[in-house]
């Protein structure tokens, strides 16, 4: 944490002078957690990124006057966010609603407003780590309503803004002024560094949902109804956008100059295709399979046996319902995104279908507990986004038979030397168990 009132602990150089800037003030008009500071030697004014959140990895400097900014560490897209929010910033009241669990006395606050889903979850996790390590501060949590029903117990306030996360990035002038009305009664306030990946140790899923993972000891007495669900979007969907061979790029581009690109409803077809061959193949393996489809989309087309979840506007009751389903799921699958965090979160394995610009975000949107690693990477895999259905399926298969004699490999106390001293047949009557009980399923 640093302090944020009255005075932020921070350190910048004018980009022109290459002297520290005076910090003066602080301002947060939304995601953006800002110091104000000037140049003693140019005079020039500046907002610029606290370290919080991903202000943590490329702070920005942003030139009060002219609206110019200065990314040191190269992170375009974080620059523009801030550049574009501040040309069009605006004073506009919105519904600020705040719930106090206990009076204030030495706040921190934890700034979880984002233009993504996934930003802002991964800044809540960080409530977890105040909570239950730092008793001296009170926690306070600013979020966007859409996720206010992830708020664990123990936090002090909740301050809950009705903003879209289509106007997350949005600079807002009367959001400041309401912010700094409540924390300028304070003689000090502090600063949740809002980590925007938290450690597994530093959080449990479970606080922030109330629902319980998957349980993964039990995978093998579970095989006799292997379940699997398909986290679905469209916006991102399961296609093959592969070049091919030489006659199939060939085929491609003629298609394309004559019809068009793909549109979004092609592929969304196109994926629908790849979940019910998928479904299908992994239901002639095993027929007694449940499978489910949940997420953003019209429900229907889908075969009367798969458990269809989808629907197209989400509530915090939906969201509950899928998240109850995750941890029912043996294997969810999806493609990369924030879409798989709950997902990931709560069920026993996650097969992921990588886009080709998304292999430099790999593990972002993967929410995993602190367990041995082995058996991490036997759960957790990664498949390029045009793998066909009857390869998925066929990685999928082997997940659901062998990851019990994963864990009698990885885990304790499988792995301890002082628990099968005594009885060392143990592990092998365990997995001529789940063996039989494969068997009875296919």
């Amino acid at each position: 944490m640093i302090r944020l009132h009255p005075i932020p602990g921070a350190d910048y150089l004018c980009p022109y002078c290459q002297v520290p800037l005076a910090v003066k003030d602080w301002y947060i008009p939304g995601m953006r957690t800002l110091a104000y500071a000037s140049c003693p030697e140019c005079r020039k004014d500046y907002y610029a990124d606290l370290p919080a959140g991903h202000g943590l990895l490329h702070p920005v400097l942003l030139e009060r006057e002219s609206g110019k900014t200065h990314d040191p560490y190269g992170a375009d897209w974080f620059a523009k966010w801030l550049r574009d929010s501040y040309a069009r910033r605006v004073q506009r009241p919105i519904l600020f609603q705040t719930e106090d669990f206990r009076p204030l006395r030495k706040p921190i606050l934890l700034n979880c407003l984002d233009a993504l889903y996934g930003h802002s979850l991964l800044k809540l996790l960080n409530a977890q780590y105040y909570i239950d390590h730092r008793g001296d501060l009170d926690l306070v949590i600013l979020i966007p309503r859409n996720l206010r029903w992830l708020v664990p117990e123990g936090v002090a306030s909740v301050w809950t803004l009705d903003l879209p996360l289509s106007r997350g990035t949005e600079w807002n002038d009367w959001v400041a002024m309401e912010i700094k009305g409540r924390l300028e009664a304070f003689d000090e306030c502090w600063l949740s560094l809002a980590i925007s990946h938290p450690h597994p140790r530093d959080f449990s899923i479970e606080r922030f949902t109330r629902v319980k993972p998957f349980p993964v000891g039990e995978w093998g007495d579970r095989l006799e109804k292997p379940a699997i669900t398909f986290a679905w979007r469209e916006d991102r969907p399961w296609w093959n956008s592969a070049k091919g061979s030489l006659n199939q790029s060939r085929l491609r581009r003629l298609k394309r100059k004559i019809l068009g690109p793909p549109s979004t409803e092609a592929k969304v077809r196109e994926q629908k295709k790849r979940v019910i061959a998928l479904a299908e193949t992994i239901r002639r393996t095993n027929p007694r399979v449940d499978f489910a489809v949940a997420g953003i989309g019209t429900p229907g087309g889908f075969p009367g046996w798969v458990s269809d979840m989808r629907v197209l506007q989400v509530d915090e009751d939906t969201e509950r319902i899928w998240c109850e389903r995750y941890s029912r799921s043996h294997v969810v699958v999806g493609v990369h995104g924030s879409n798989l965090l709950l997902p990931s979160a709560h069920a026993g394995a996650v097969l992921e279908l990588v886009p080709p610009d998304r292999w430099s975000n790999l593990v972002q949107d993967i929410l995993v507990p602190p367990q041995d690693v082995r058996s991490l990477l036997y759960r957790t895999r990664f498949l390029p986004l045009e793998t066909p259905a009857g390869m998925v399926a066929e990685v999928l298969t082997s997940m659901l038979q062998y990851t019990p004699e994963a864990e009698l490999s990885f885990t304790p106390p499988w792995t301890d030397h002082k628990v099968l001293g005594p009885d060392p047949w143990t592990p092998a009557e365990k997995r001529r168990r789940f063996s039989r009980n494969w068997g009875q399923v296919g």
